[in-house]
């Protein structure tokens, strides 16, 4: 699958585009059921520490990543062949590296405030994230908002603004994720979409979430793919993945796994590195 050059426009311009999935739907219902088999109950889930998961748990206590972000059902999705070939029209090279995936459950009563995830210019700080959504998003559920086009230049305007009407309504000082959803900007979109859309954007776009005021937590699930000229790699896919789950690979997906080439790791990911080597896995089966 490639992009028309209207869906190309609107990428670079407005920093997203909204697009049909490529993958399956089985694909999406074998997620699902993986996520079924490991779940646990919300009230006896006390190892949410990245505030990142609701009833999924990390694979050991402090970290980020759960059983399943890089299991075989989630990788599949993750390395479609159709996937790869829209994150490589998009950023412009064949030798992409897939930095990482993973699975964000958004808790009821929690919302993401303005930010943008990568604040550096220069094209090494910036990469491509997908992000899809096993049941929609609506504002209810805490489907994204963004700023389209703050993905280019400096976004100082825009966090004078966000700073100056949180201080106008009186939660400057409050908890990052609890409370009322972040202030109102000029311009916002609220991406509402189903299970069947797939969102492309840019890792610089200013964005936040509204408040997830479901009973449910609201499963999303993303991964990002940069360029060969990247330095902020986080893993060494060789290290943390299964022999069972890579001999199921295609070349192409080991390819950019980057499986077998030597390249640094960002510093920033070394007490991660250390705490996680050896302990966190992940494998056809959890």
């Amino acid at each position: 699958m490639r992009l028309s050059a209207d869906q190309l426009e609107q990428y670079y311009t407005l920093g997203y585009v909204v697009i049909p999935c490529p993958f399956p739907a089985d694909l999406t219902q074998d997620c699902l059921r993986a996520v079924e088999k490991v779940v646990k109950d919300a009230k006896a889930n006390s190892g949410d520490t990245m505030k990142n998961h609701f009833r999924l748990t990390s694979q050991i206590e402090g970290s980020y990543w759960s059983a399943l972000d890089h299991s075989l059902p989630f990788l599949q999705i993750e390395l479609h062949a159709e996937v790869i070939e829209i994150a490589r029209q998009l950023i412009g090279e064949q030798d992409i590296y897939f930095r990482n995936g993973g699975i964000n459950e958004l808790a009821p009563g929690r919302g993401f405030l303005w930010h943008r995830d990568v604040e550096n210019d220069g094209v090494e700080n910036e990469y491509t994230e997908f992000m899809h959504y096993f049941s929609g998003a609506d504002e209810s559920s805490g489907c994204l908002r963004v700023v389209p086009g703050s993905q280019k230049g400096k976004i100082d305007e825009l966090k004078a603004e966000v700073a100056a009407r949180r201080a106008a309504r009186g939660d400057e000082g409050r908890a990052e994720m609890e409370g009322p959803a972040d202030v109102a900007l000029d311009g916002e979109v609220s991406l509402e979409l189903g299970p069947g859309n797939l969102l492309v954007r840019s890792s610089r776009i200013y964005h936040a979430t509204w408040k997830n005021e479901s009973a449910a937590g609201r499963l999303m699930h993303h991964w990002l793919f940069r360029g060969p000229e990247a330095n902020n790699h986080r893993f060494r896919f060789d290290e943390y993945l299964s022999d069972e789950l890579v001999a199921g690979l295609s070349e192409e997906q080991r390819q950019v796994l980057w499986l077998g080439r030597e390249f640094e790791i960002d510093p920033t990911y070394a007490a991660e590195r250390e705490r996680e080597l050896g302990r966190v896995r992940w494998s056809t089966v959890f």
